[in-house]
């Protein structure tokens, strides 16, 4: 990497990682946005190269501020956002990047402050990465056994309020798995699409091997592919045929539970930016009976790009809120992947956990009782709900699930047993629910989800 790709892609970094922090972006569509204004100067190692250092610094963010609070004479706080971001991801390449050296670290982040308009902070960012370089200072972390909290959140960094209310009802071993696994990189699934087979039916495992040297293995679930790394979407043509879609396991293992008859009328309500939808077409959802629906238009547009990738024309797609949308209608199935705090797909997203604070459980939890329960309606008798949330909080899955039932007695739960593949029954709880923890051992994303049936009232 030249120096001066290697001043731009830690400005990049720099300004990606403000974005993320001071305006509550996403860091995937913050990249996007930003990759686009550098297409003809940036390879794809250089583009790998600004992901592993935004992702990682949002990884290990409160672990960094709290070494930067012990190197400078300030509330770390109250630095310019841009010059904080510095530190981070100059601290990060330090300490986390074995094949960074220190010196072009700090030399080439120092240079990179000044692309990002905060040149006249380049002294006190050199000064400030020189010190952590040279790892002469000792950090105290709080002590383990006095401050049980404040050591986890600094030593696993997160926040510490999420620390507190998974120390009420987490062991602390199981916790610290728990934690360190929300902090490394999440496996790449793809699915294969059976509805797309490939052209003379070669598998697609060998497909990739083949055409972009990439090695994979399946997983228990057929559909499920895990790959080394992301295919370069630009030069893949199976990708451009529709022949798969980037899936994580878990996804598809909650698609599963949906078993609609022959000929049913299926309602994806919240289906951007797609992948339900396909997964409900390729197990059989003829594109007639399946309407689509969600809120945003820009989350509707990449649906449609996808939709026509793989060549799904749904039967409607609609826009605005759902349960207004869906007042006069009746389907046998729907599929409610309900807005929530997606606290079980943290190694995914990292900026979800300096995103998050205690209010947005329950205030997720409140839009989800109202979706269901306007929903609820919607489903014909001897219909079903499916409910499903990337999140393993109580408000938003047990007790949420409790109260459906409560407020709507002609509803039930369904038996999942003979709906799941028979390597993952173990994620079935005894009140028929299928609930997957983060950390698991099958390094599955966490998701919750649960079938409930329509009964003659």
């Amino acid at each position: 990497m030249s120096t001066r790709i290697g001043t731009l892609s830690r400005a990049i970094a720099i300004d990606a990682l403000n974005h993320v922090m001071t305006r509550r972006q996403h860091a995937d569509a913050v990249l996007e946005r930003l990759f686009k204004h550098h297409v003809e100067e940036l390879r794809p190692l250089d583009r790998a190269f600004i992901f592993e250092i935004v992702y990682g610094s949002l990884r290990w963010l409160s672990k960094m501020d709290w070494i930067m609070s012990h190197m400078v004479d300030r509330p770390f706080n109250s630095l310019d956002p841009r010059v904080a971001c510095a530190l981070r991801v100059g601290a990060y390449q330090i300490f986390y990047m074995d094949r960074v050296p220190d010196r072009a670290a700090v030399s080439e982040t120092v240079e990179a402050i000044k692309k990002v308009g905060a040149g006249n902070a380049s002294s006190f960012v050199n000064a400030i990465l020189r010190r952590v370089a040279r790892k002469a200072e000792y950090f105290p972390k709080p002590d383990r056994e006095t401050q049980l909290s404040e050591y986890l959140s600094v030593q696993f960094s997160h926040p510490q309020w999420m620390v507190e209310r998974w120390l009420k009802h987490i062991a602390v071993d199981r916790l610290e798995h728990f934690l360190s696994g929300n902090n490394k990189a999440p496996p790449i699934v793809l699915r294969r699409l059976k509805s797309r087979a490939l052209p003379e039916g070669e598998d697609l495992a060998t497909y990739l091997l083949r055409t972009q040297g990439i090695s994979s293995e399946w997983l228990p679930l057929k559909t499920a592919l895990k790959v080394e790394r992301l295919p370069q979407f630009s030069t893949c043509s199976a990708f451009a045929q529709g022949h798969y879609i980037v899936q994580d396991a878990a996804a598809q293992l909650v698609v599963q539970l949906v078993h609609p008859a022959e000929g049913a009328k299926v309602l994806d309500a919240c289906a951007a930016p797609g992948g339900k939808a396909i997964a409900l077409w390729d197990q059989g959802v003829a594109p007639e009976n399946l309407t689509i629906a969600d809120t945003n238009q820009k989350r509707l547009g990449v649906l449609q790009e996808n939709l026509r990738r793989v060549g799904l024309e749904p039967a409607e797609i609609m826009l605005g809120d759902v349960v207004e949308n869906v007042k006069d209608k009746v389907f046998d199935t729907i599929v409610l992947d309900a807005p929530c705090t997606a606290l079980g797909v943290v190694r995914r997203h990292p900026e979800i956990k300096w995103h998050r604070g205690p209010s947005d459980i329950e205030h997720c939890a409140s839009e989800q009782r109202r979706l269901l329960d306007g929903l609820a309606a919607a489903v014909r008798v001897e219909g079903e709900l499916i409910y499903i949330v990337c999140s393993a909080e109580l408000e938003e899955t047990t007790q949420q699930m409790h109260g459906f039932l409560e407020r709507h007695p002609n509803f039930e739960t369904v038996p999942l047993e003979h709906r799941i593949h028979d390597y993952y029954r173990r994620y079935i709880t005894r009140e028929n629910e299928l609930l997957i923890l983060p950390g698991n051992s099958d390094d599955l994303d966490g998701f919750y989800a649960v079938v409930f049936r329509k009964r003659q009232s």
